[in-house]
């Protein structure tokens, strides 16, 4: 043994840290340019705290010129943290980049003798002068509209555009964002005033174009650590690059297979490149997850590899835990059946976290609201209000009180360019202005006769008209799915991916809160709950799956992996470059949601969405039936792990007599009591989707007997 390895030895002995071959190699590995890949569950952060210790406790180099760059605030927190409880006390300086910028920032003000521009710290106050800049040019937003412009923001800063590639690369769907990045610009400027993305601009800046005030960083900071570096921005890496031009010391920790910041202007082409940038790099990897199930492991290293933006350093994960349960494909007839699934899932008595994943904050609440309802406690991470502003949720109000108030020319004027018209806004002017007195007419009924609209605008009007009567003659869920399938409304500028969920996100509300004012109500206490952020210590985890990140449990439910969604993009085989890099970080989303489970991973996927078939369900396909195994009709899948569960007879929950029960409904000509809408007699029939005439309805509606007798809704008439 050297006397290299006998010194590792004891302090890894002294200190506890039970390394691997591989993490050792990697915290022996002191000088020079170094890229960690660490597969999920490998100790990435332990081994960071061992090299960091390894290299003041035994290298004799002090901490004094190291610095460890961490993503977030919590990140270095709990670095600090841990470098403490291993060595004693924390004499190295962790920093965000954002930090080690701010301190650029306050040296170059005193090199320089200026006062740099004030830092603007509250993101409240970013959407405030946003939402001034933005008024001024004829624009008034949603809180929607402000977080997608602020994304935006930092997507052009960090991604290091200029204002052709603004113009040309960044599309806001009714927005022109080169115009309103210019007036928050300007506005900003004419105030001496910096936000978070300005800082990382200005530092670098500092760095590049200041060589006294960047001396004093590279002299001091020979030994430059960066945690998270997958999701490092073009910008941040171009900062480090500077700081560690004259030492060369540089060790990088990251995971191209985990790179899900996109939006956020996330990198990792950096790593990619790394032997590009840097060309004596070493790269290394940690492999070994200690974190999950064999398993679990064998299914999420076959899935990622179908990527091909990766590292070809021949990076599989392994792991020597044993096989455990095989991952699950849980098969609903009914999206509308989840929030049920997830009641019976917190029933199950489990000593280990459970936490359900999903893609969109949004999806998580009809869980919420059925949780609320039944009094399971429950934790949400990374939940948001923005549902219940955004624009879809806006216009689906708006219409369902202009069905009732026909005449509100104010609402009209909100929702009649969403529609299927047709109609000018002088039109629709005109038309207001001519509809008054004792003979005024509701607004498209109006106009389903005004003299100066040709006959197919009127036609459409008409049709609108009475559809507008159906929709406030009918409960709110029927209405709801009237405005989306038969009205015609279309928000072109909605994302389509949020789209699809923000309306299945109303159908499913709907369907527990029948009438107008309870579902109103729902609507406000869900707002209001979400805001306080009232959340149990215990129970049940619903988070995204971006909150989830860096996190594990026990059990793991994605619930949100569907074509459309997860994947946004569909898979074709002339997919554009930007749809192909979007479709790579769909892949590596996934992938880092079955990564957080540790012994139970279900995927769960479902035959339609009220009452609407689905359009696939591609990764989950990919995990339970790869595709040459699907091309060819086999019903087994690679690493054996091919499964599917229903929770019962074709996917719901139903006790013997609850199916005897269902047997004899399924009839035309059947009559009913049901608990909400009374009596009614089925009149057609498509698999358990009935359509019904109930004698209180002038119109018939479409439920499923299924889910009504699962939750004793309907029984026999009599």
């Amino acid at each position: 043994m050297t006397e290299t390895e006998t010194l590792f030895s004891e302090f890894k002995k002294e200190y506890g840290f039970p390394l691997d071959p591989e993490q050792s190699e990697a915290c022996k590995t002191v000088d020079g340019k170094i890229l960690l890949l660490a597969v999920p569950g490998s100790g990435k952060t332990t081994v960071m705290i061992a090299r960091l210790g390894y290299m003041t406790r035994v290298c004799g180099i002090s901490p004094r010129s190291i610095l460890a760059i961490t993503y977030s605030v919590a990140g270095t927190k709990e670095m600090q943290k841990r470098y403490q409880r291993a060595f004693g006390s924390c004499d190295i300086e962790f920093r965000t980049i954002n930090g080690f910028c701010a301190t650029m920032i306050n040296r170059y003000e005193k090199v320089k003798g200026r006062k740099a521009f004030e830092l603007i710290e509250k993101d409240e106050s970013v959407s405030s002068i946003l939402r001034t800049v933005m008024n001024e040019l004829g624009i008034f937003p949603t809180e929607n509209d402000l977080r997608e412009v602020k994304t935006a923001i930092t997507y052009c800063k960090n991604s290091m555009l200029d204002d052709g590639e603004i113009e040309k690369e960044i599309k806001l769907e009714g927005k022109n964002f080169a115009e309103i990045y210019r007036a928050y610009e300007a506005y900003k400027r004419d105030r001496r005033l910096m936000d978070y993305d300005d800082q990382l601009v200005y530092g670098y800046t500092i760095l590049k174009n200041h060589p006294e005030v960047n001396a004093v960083y590279a002299d001091r900071f020979k030994y430059v650590c960066v945690d998270e570096a997958q999701d490092t921005s073009r910008l941040q890496h171009e900062i480090i690059k500077l700081l560690v031009n004259k030492s060369g010391n540089v060790f990088m920790v990251g995971d191209e297979d985990q790179s899900i910041y996109g939006f956020r202007a996330a990198y990792p082409k950096a790593l990619l490149d790394f032997k590009e940038t840097y060309p004596d790099a070493k790269i290394l990897t940690i492999s070994n997850n200690y974190r999950s199930t064999k398993s679990i492991v064998s299914a999420a290293d076959s899935f990622i590899k179908q990527n091909t933006e990766r590292i070809s350093c021949g990076k599989t994960m392994k792991t020597d835990n044993g096989d455990g349960v095989a991952p699950v494909k849980v098969k609903l007839s009914d999206l509308r059946l989840l929030p049920d699934y997830i009641r019976r899932v917190s029933a199950e008595k489990s000593d280990g976290t459970t936490a359900c994943l999903f893609r969109l904050n949004e999806s998580m609440l009809p869980i919420i609201d059925m949780l609320n309802e039944k009094e399971i406690p429950f934790r949400v991470r990374g939940g948001d209000g923005l549902f219940f502003t955004s624009s879809t949720v806006t216009d689906v109000i708006n219409i369902l009180n202009f069905a009732s108030d026909p005449y509100d020319s104010e609402l009209w004027k909100k929702i009649y360019y969403k529609l299927p018209l047709g109609v000018t806004k002088a039109e629709n002017e005109r038309a207001i202005a001519y509809n008054f007195g004792e003979n005024m007419l509701p607004i498209p009924d109006y106009l389903s006769t005004a003299v100066f609209l040709n006959d197919k605008k009127r036609a459409r009007a008409k049709r609108i008209w009475e559809e507008l009567q159906r929709i406030n003659s009918s409960d709110t869920y029927e209405a709801i799915r009237s405005i989306f399938f038969s009205l015609g409304y279309n928000n072109k500028r909605a994302d389509k991916v949020s789209e699809i969920t923000k309306r299945n996100t109303l159908f499913a509300l709907a369907y527990r809160h029948r009438s107008r004012s309870d579902f109103y109500q729902r609507l406000r206490e869900l707002e209001g709950e979400i805001k306080r952020g009232a959340v149990a210590n215990d129970g049940l985890i619903l988070s995204t799956i971006h909150s989830a990140k860096g996190l594990e449990f026990d059990r793991v439910i994605l619930c949100d992996c569907k074509n459309g969604v997860l994947p946004s993009v569909p898979m074709k085989s002339n997919l554009k470059d930007s749809e192909k890099a979007e479709r790579e970080e769909d892949r590596r989303l996934f992938y880092v949601g079955m990564t957080r489970a540790k012994s139970m991973l279900e995927i769960v996927t479902w035959d339609s969405e009220f009452g609407a078939l689905t359009s696939g369900f591609e990764f989950p396909d990919d995990v339970f039936e790869p595709r040459k195994t699907r091309n060819s009709g086999a019903k087994t899948a690679q690493n054996g792990i091919f499964t599917r569960r229903k929770a019962s007879k074709n996917g719901t929950f139903l006790t013997e007599k609850d199916e005897m029960f269902l047997e004899e409904l399924m009839q035309v000509g059947v009559t009913l009591k049901h608990k909400t809408f009374g009596n009614g007699k089925i009149i057609y029939l498509n698999g358990s989707f009935a359509e019904i005439k109930f004698d209180r309805y002038p119109v018939s509606k479409t439920l499923d007997l299924r889910t009504c007798v699962m939750n004793k809704l309907i029984t026999p008439k009599g």
